[in-house]
This record gives structure tokens, sequence and C-alpha cells, in this order.
């Protein structure tokens, strides 16, 4: 019997490591159709390095890592990792302005930071209307690293709908 490709090989020990047994319920947990799954683990047609990428990270791709929990903004943002990760930003009172997901927490914090805040907010004694930066109100923040696309929108979506009419988000986004 000749022996399968190796990336048939990989997927059939990605089941077993999964320890899901039914084929249904394994494709749904990689993400994919069951029909191309039954097709792969037959080796009819031999799953692809992207297929098989996918499936881990899915699988398997769940850690979220604490990286700040509710720490000042440092004045240098550049400290800040680049990892891919979910963000929460605090003012003065702990009150939550703005969740967000990033695929370079530095990059995508510095970005928000410099955003308006979407609704007039009444300042000073005069109590005009003014849109101040989200950069002027924050003083905290919390970072988590979560390579996982998938997790990481999740995640978002989660925290925003547990701190909602609390963010100056824009919406509250889907579950994928």
């Amino acid at each position: 019997m000749p022996r399968p490709a190796k990336n048939v090989e990989f997927l059939k020990t990605l089941r077993d490591l999964s320890g899901i047994p039914k084929v249904s319920a394994f494709s749904k947990a990689c993400g994919k159709a069951n029909p191309n799954m039954v097709n792969y683990l037959a080796g009819k047609p031999v799953p692809g390095k992207k297929f098989l990428r996918s499936c881990t990270e899915t699988l398997f791709g769940w850690g979220v890592v604490p990286i700040m929990e509710v720490e000042s903004i440092p004045d240098n943002l550049n400290s800040l990792p680049t990892d891919p990760g979910v963000y929460i930003i605090y003012d003065s009172g702990a009150q939550v302005l703005y969740v967000g997901k990033a695929t370079s927490l530095r990059g995508e914090v510095r970005q928000t930071l410099s955003r308006n805040i979407p609704v007039g907010l009444r300042f000073g004694p005069s109590l005009k209307k003014k849109q101040p930066k989200i950069r002027d109100l924050a003083t905290h923040l919390s970072l988590y690293a979560i390579p996982s696309a998938q997790l990481r929108h999740n995640i978002e979506v989660l925290l925003l709908r547990g701190f909602a009419n609390q963010t100056h988000n824009s919406n509250i986004g889907n579950f994928k």
C-alpha cells in the first residue's frame, strides 16, 4: 500500500491530536466545510499548506497572553509591542474609552489615540461642545497578544458587547 502524502498524514495527525473523532465535528472545529474535509482526509485532493495552516491556527491558536493590564500609557509609544492582539483604552476614572483589535498593537494604539471622540463633549466653564482626541482623555491601557485572527475578532466583539454604551467605538461587530 503506498504511503499517503505527508500533508494528508499531517491532517490526520491534527485530527488525532484534537481528540475530535467525528469528521463533521473536526471540520467545524477547523472552520472548514465538511465535504472538503472528508475529501482532504481521503487524500483527494491533497490539502495545501494554506489549508493546513488555517486548520492549525483555528484549532490551537487560541492563546491570549496579557502584556499590560490597566497600566499608564507610556510616553514613548515605540515601547509598545508589535504583536497582534486586542487593546483597551481607559480614562482616568477607569471607564473604557475604546476597545480594538490589531495586527500590530503599537501601530493601532498610536492610530486610535490620534482619533477624535465621535461625539461632542462639554468642557470648561463655557460648556461648549468639543470633539477631543482620544489621547486627551486616555490615561491607561491594557494589551493582550492574540495570534489567531478569528479569536482577536471574537474577543473584540465580546468586549464591545460587554462594555456596550461605554466605549466610543462606532460598532459592536458580529462573531465569526
